[in-house]
């Protein structure tokens, strides 16, 4: 037809990237079908050498819900995801009482995300459990790496940790199957594995997953170079290596500098900075990073992020000795409107409880520690309720 393979490309991935799928050497994702499509002015089915009359094309009435789609997308952009969540669902269960495959997946994997983005992170869990479960789901890799990927942050995202592990190994075991090594999803997979394992304290491989994932992103365009770089900050700074974590931090920070950033994932980042920096024992540089997340925090609709900078100032005023202030905020992080959950309240209960020692609170903060430990076992992360105990033993002495 005369394209380019640069202009095939377009926005989404690279001409290299164009090229190996041109040698069968890796498999486009759902977005770049939608994409070639309509470069290509191609039938979805034509382009996917898949007939109209199998079970994961047939999609009898399906103007209605690529409208609701369009629709959801449209409040998401707006800034209003439980609208979009709400359009999302609707159109999701009408796909699935119709039977209709390929529709199911699209408008569940587009339902998730805006689950996650209105917080609602129980939800978006039980949902991508029902679509790993579908039958359509167990024998295509490409399907699974997209799918236990997902359902690995989900479980994250929701204190699962060890499951999280399970889905990630998961995941990565079908990326050679899926022809997507070396992929944006296989970077993007280690990151999340990483994250993971670092959550655990299971420490023992990150170094080489870090290394594996920084050597593969080298490939990509900045946005995925970028997210590797913030990845590796943060895991470097779990390992103790704070030269390698604000070096990471500066290049990530230049990477993802740009207007193609989500302002959601620049508000996570900006927290991240300031975790890192603290991490580092150097809450002057972190201040910077929590006003800035303090400012943009309210143009993201999104409360479960409001209680996260809520959680970092109170680590921010712990770090300049402001015990008080931090005993001011905390119930804001555990029963306000958006209360954290799994690692994240555990962090925050840390921070309480040094809050509480250094106001002299000691068995208050004992009681806290007890409370918090019994909640890393809940999470299998039992390292960490191993350090937890620790602590409780020297406020003992």
């Amino acid at each position: 037809m005369g394209f380019s393979q640069r202009r095939l490309a377009g926005d989404i991935v690279t001409a290299s990237y164009i090229s190996l799928l041109e040698s069968g050497q890796r498999s486009p994702t759902l977005d770049l079908v939608l994409h070639l499509s309509e470069v290509l002015q191609m039938p979805l089915e034509e382009l996917t050498g898949r007939d109209r009359s199998s079970a994961a094309s047939t999609e009898p009435g399906g103007l209605d819900l690529v409208i609701a789609r369009s629709a959801a997308r449209g409040a998401a952009e707006l800034g209003d995801h439980a609208r979009a969540a709400e359009l999302l669902a609707a159109a999701y269960t009408t796909a699935v009482e119709r039977g209709t495959t390929a529709l199911q997946l699209d408008l569940g994997l587009a339902l998730q995300e805006e689950l996650r983005s209105a917080g609602r992170q129980p939800d978006r869990l039980a949902l991508l459990e029902r679509l790993a479960d579908q039958e359509w789901a167990k024998t295509d890799p490409h399907l699974r790496v997209v799918l236990f990927t997902e359902l690995a942050t989900a479980q994250r995202d929701t204190g699962r940790l060890a499951d999280a592990r399970k889905s990630a190994y998961t995941a990565l075991g079908d990326i050679g199957p899926a022809k997507l090594t070396g992929a944006f999803e296989h970077v993007r997979l280690l990151g999340i594995l990483i994250s993971v394992l670092c959550e655990l304290n299971d420490l023992g491989q990150v170094e080489l997953l870090l290394k594996e994932m920084l050597s593969l992103a080298e490939g990509h365009r900045p946005p995925v170079r970028g997210r590797a770089h913030w990845v590796s900050s943060i895991a470097y700074s779990q390992l103790g290596m704070a030269t390698a974590a604000r070096h990471h931090l500066d290049l990530a920070r230049a990477q993802l500098t740009t207007p193609d950033t989500p302002v959601r994932d620049w508000l996570r980042f900006m927290r991240s900075a300031g975790n890192v920096l603290l991490d580092d024992g150097d809450p002057g540089a972190a201040l910077p990073w929590l006003q800035a997340a303090e400012q943009v925090g309210p143009m993201v609709n999104a409360p479960d992020e409001t209680t996260r900078i809520v959680a970092l100032r109170a680590r921010y005023e712990l770090a300049v000795g402001a015990a008080a202030q931090v005993v001011e905020v905390y119930p804001r992080l555990s029963e306000g409107s958006a209360p954290l959950t799994g690692p994240d309240l555990v962090r925050a209960n840390l921070i309480q409880a040094e809050a509480l020692a250094d106001l002299g609170r000691t068995e208050e903060a004992q009681a806290l520690l007890r409370r918090t430990a019994a909640l890393c076992d809940e999470l299998t992360a039992y390292e960490l309720a191993v350090r937890v105990w620790k602590r409780i033993d020297t406020l003992r002495s």
